[in-house]
Formats: C-alpha cells, sequence, structure tokens
C-alpha cells in the first residue's frame, strides 16, 4: 500500500499519526519545512475529539477547560439569553500552533512517516502521486485543489474574523462566552484564568486593528485588560465541495468544507472526519482489502450529506442572530427565555456539538 498527503497543516500531521498507528507507510508532501508557528489562533475542541486525539498520541494534551457557554445579544450584554453546560467540559481549549507542534514531534519519531519537500503548487506533483493507491489533499490552494476541486457550494459572509489573546487581571476563567454583536459574533474563549483568546467576526470591510479594539473595549464588560496580542484576520466564507474524490485522490479537512467560526466546530468536523476515515480503513484491513481509492469513496458516501447538513446547521444560526440583530432581538428573547429552561433541548445541543450527526 502506498498512501500520500499532500499539505502542511495540523489535519495532515493528525491523519499521518492514524496511519502509522496501524502500521501504514505515508508520504507527506509539503512546501518547506515544517517551522514552529507563531499564529495566535485557539482551538476549541469538543471533549469526544479531545479524548480522541490524546488516545492517538497516547498522553495527556495540556489544555484549559471551558465548563460552561453563555450566549448574550446586543439587547442584552450583561444578562446572557441562553447557557450551555455539561458534567464534563463542553470544550478543550488549545493553541493552534501547540498541538500543531505536538503532533510534529510525534510523526517526526515515526518510522512510517516520511516528509517531501516539494511545490504542490507545480503541475509536476501529478507526476509525483501518481503511483499512489490513495492520496489525501488537504490544502486549499495548490494545484491539484485549483484543478480538480473547484466544485463548491460558496457564500461569501463579507466578513472578516479578527483573532487575538488578551491577559487579564486573574479571575475565575471557565466559562465560553458568545456575544452576538450588530457587527457581528465576538467570542471569549478562555485559555487561563489570565488570558482569553478573542475571536471577533466582523461584517463588512476589514477594518484596522485600532477599530477592532475600540468595539472590542465597547463590547467587553468581563475582563480587565492589561496586554493585548498582535491581531490576525482572515476572511469569512461558507464552502461545501459537491465532489470529495478525482480518480486516486481524496479531498479532506477545510478543502471539502468550510463553516462560519461561531460555534466552534470547524475543526471539530474535521476530526470527525478522521476517525471516519480511520474506522473505514480499519474494516478494510479486517476484511484483508486493500486501501486505495475506494477508501475514499466509501467515506465521501458517508459523510458529504452529513457534512452539508452540519455546515448549513451553523449557517443558520449565523442567519438567525443576523436578522434577531436588525430588529432589536425581539426573536432571541422570546425564544431563548422557553430553551433555556428546556433540558431537552440543552441535552441534544450538548451531544450535537460534542459528536456531531454521526453518532
Amino acid at each position: 500500500m502506498k498512501i500520500c498527503l499532500i499539505g502542511l497543516n495540523l489535519t495532515n500531521l493528525i491523519l499521518a499519526q492514524v496511519f502509522a498507528e496501524k502500521k501504514i507507510k505515508v508520504d507527506i508532501y509539503l512546501n518547506k519545512k515544517i517551522k514552529k508557528t507563531k499564529t495566535k489562533r485557539t482551538i476549541a475542541i469538543s471533549s469526544d475529539n479531545f479524548d480522541y486525539l490524546e488516545f492517538l498520541i497516547k498522553s495527556k494534551i495540556v489544555s484549559w477547560k471551558s465548563k460552561e457557554i453563555k450566549i448574550f445579544t446586543e439587547g442584552s450584554k450583561t444578562q446572557d439569553v441562553i447557557n450551555f453546560k455539561k458534567k464534563r467540559e463542553v470544550f478543550n481549549l488549545v493553541l493552534y500552533s501547540k498541538l500543531n507542534e505536538i503532533f510534529h514531534k510525534k510523526i517526526k519519531k515515526s518510522k512510517y512517516i516520511k516528509l517531501h519537500y516539494f511545490d504542490t503548487s507545480s503541475f509536476i506533483i501529478i507526476k509525483k502521486i501518481k503511483n499512489y493507491d490513495l492520496v489525501i489533499n488537504t490544502e486549499n490552494r495548490n494545484f491539484i485543489s485549483n484543478k480538480f476541486f473547484t466544485n463548491k457550494i460558496k457564500k461569501n459572509y463579507k466578513s472578516c474574523a479578527y483573532t487575538f489573546l488578551i491577559n487579564h487581571k486573574h479571575k475565575k476563567n471557565n466559562i465560553a462566552l458568545q456575544v452576538f454583536t450588530k457587527f457581528g459574533p465576538l467570542a471569549f474563549l478562555p485559555l487561563s484564568n489570565t488570558q482569553t483568546s478573542i475571536v471577533f467576526s466582523y461584517k463588512g470591510k476589514k477594518i484596522n486593528s485600532k477599530k477592532i479594539l475600540n468595539l472590542f473595549n465597547k463590547y467587553n464588560s468581563f475582563f480587565s485588560v492589561t496586554k493585548i496580542s498582535k491581531i490576525e484576520d482572515f476572511s469569512l466564507s461558507l464552502e461545501m465541495l459537491r465532489n470529495y474524490t478525482h480518480k486516486n485522490i481524496l479531498a479532506f479537512g477545510e478543502l471539502i468544507h468550510r463553516i462560519h467560526p461561531l460555534a466552534g466546530q470547524g475543526f471539530n468536523m474535521t476530526i470527525r472526519d478522521i476517525k471516519i476515515i480511520s474506522k473505514i480503513v480499519d474494516d478494510r484491513l479486517s476484511l484483508g482489502l486493500p486501501i486505495d481509492i475506494s477508501v475514499a469513496e466509501d467515506f465521501q458516501n458517508s459523510t458529504r450529506h452529513l457534512n452539508y447538513l452540519y455546515g448549513n446547521a451553523i449557517d443558520g444560526i449565523y442567519e438567525f442572530f443576523r436578522l434577531d440583530n436588525k430588529i432589536n432581538n425581539s426573536i432571541s428573547n422570546t425564544v431563548f427565555n422557553i430553551l433555556n429552561k428546556n433540558s431537552v433541548f440543552k441535552k441534544y445541543s450538548n451531544i450535537l456539538s460534542d459528536k456531531g450527526l454521526n453518532l
């Protein structure tokens, strides 16, 4: 069996570890050597997915556990309109750079994983991969993606997400907060009792750091800030790939589904996909079947409709709050007053957030 992964990203590092655990040799094609990433991006990982990542590396991953999520609206900045809590944590918060470093160190020690440095934007990549039984491409922009994986359902939110870290005075900090402002969702993701990650999805043209900080200060009634990191930004869109396969290639990760970050589910969807493809491979190995493009076809048949439904559900939440803000939260005030008292709604909301639709 010859398997190849294309792309320098956390998704491929985790996938490589999955295959190495099964004693399957994997080649990874990268544009450049892996360097320590400087991003301040924070990942919110559901408890079920977090358990899976710890199982893969056979050790504990240091994270900050959020016990509860509280939702606020433009018209209710001091009192949450709805909250979600579990016996276990709702989310495990960890810096992307830290998780990337953990898996990078893991695969460097594996005799089953080999790195190849090659320009994946070159058409020559097609020749490089033609003899592999299965190729998994997780890069959004390379020759393969631009040539074979462009047929997508797309929605441009005409928004930018601004992410940064704040240091603040010490306080008990185990609740994730989401404020649906008239400018877009503002998330507070706890990393410690003195540090919190901020994700502000601003609706409109890109604005400078000063304006973002002014808006942040307007809605921040939760923390006494002592320091703010450099602000990073990226554009927001909904993208759902219509077809995941081409010949011996499977599209994967953000290439097949990119969603709004308001619910913290983007990377959780990818981890669930990894678990599904892992099970497909296990089933085929147990039957003595080859690991080839049929794995990709089984994966697509198992997940595409669920990913589409889940992605559009997140989009529906975004559109609900966008409309609600236009009419002074007249819908949410009534609806959430009812839902906040409904234990069945909260129970299944927590399950969907943790496990997705792959129950």
